[in-house]
């Protein structure tokens, strides 16, 4: 957090020195997803998010500028399951029992970036700018939401329960679990079982090789904006992911394990897509 002031405080020091130049602040809401193989029983959907920060655009000649931003922006995507699946049971005597059943997942993942866009912008008249560029993106807040509905195929009259998602990406331990709220009680070969009610981003792994999500990445962008005044303006830009979001060591399989309840991992590239609409003044 003290470094991310320094950086806006040595940004705003630089655009006030600056000649030809403006200075603006925009804030508005993003829609985003992840674009990536899917699983059979799999889907990917826009997730909503907020983003606000300042600009500087630096002009070497009329109309022609050079645009940089220093901006905190939520990015994310809905994750739906509904199929074939397991889930990892682990038992008083510390035995993991993977059960084989069916899985109805909802999980809303939110992904907070410092973000860094540099864009070089056209003013193609007075009321419309289009522009162009890249942003350098770094993970400071990734969390999630959601919960799955779990029903054993061989024994659903015993092992059925819901179970909530509270992730904390960047700080949930291996088998981390909310163990103060009252567990949910199944049948394992007569013995009663408590399951954890909510459970962390990595309550299935014993130990962790990095987070789920990693820390850096960078986007293709561009959009236009619509100026109401000379300083008001409405602005939309596109965004895509040039980078895997997922690190692939804990991107694990939805549908099953293999014949040793060894985690499939999923060697793929998920890139981040969205679209995002501001409100922004310039001055």
């Amino acid at each position: 957090m003290k470094r991310g002031l320094l950086v806006i405080l040595m940004f705003v020091s630089f655009c006030l020195n600056g000649q030809g130049y403006k200075i603006g602040v925009r804030a508005g809401v993003n829609y985003s997803k992840l674009q990536g193989p899917l699983q059979e029983a799999e889907d990917f959907s826009f997730s909503s998010g907020i983003h606000f920060g300042i600009n500087y655009t630096y002009y070497p000649i009329k109309d022609l500028g050079f645009r940089g931003e220093v901006l905190y922006i939520q990015r994310g995507s809905k994750q739906n399951y509904n199929g074939d699946g397991f889930h990892l049971i682990r038992l008083p005597n510390g035995t993991k029992l993977y059960e084989e059943g069916t899985s109805v997942m909802n999980l809303d993942n939110t992904l907070a970036y410092f973000s860094i866009p540099l864009t070089v912008q056209y003013q193609v008249n007075r009321r419309f700018e289009v522009f162009g560029g890249l942003s350098v993106d770094f993970l400071v807040g990734p969390s999630g939401r959601g919960k799955v509905d779990f029903e054993s195929s061989s024994r659903p009259e015993e092992i059925f329960f819901v179970q909530s998602y509270d992730f904390r990406y960047g700080s949930d331990p291996a088998r981390g679990a909310n163990f103060n709220i009252q567990p949910v009680s199944i049948i394992v070969d007569g013995d009663k079982i408590d399951v954890p009610k909510i459970v962390g981003a990595y309550y299935q792994f014993d130990e962790l090789d990095g987070k789920k999500f990693n820390a850096f990445n960078m986007n293709v962008i561009g959009g236009v904006n619509y100026f109401l005044n000379t300083g008001y303006y409405i602005g939309a830009r596109f965004e895509y992911g040039l980078f895997d979001v997922t690190n692939d060591r804990m991107d694990i399989s939805l549908e099953g394990v293999t014949e040793e309840n060894e985690f499939i991992y999923r060697d793929d590239v998920d890139r981040q897509i969205g679209f995002n609409v501001s409100f922004g003044f310039r001055f």
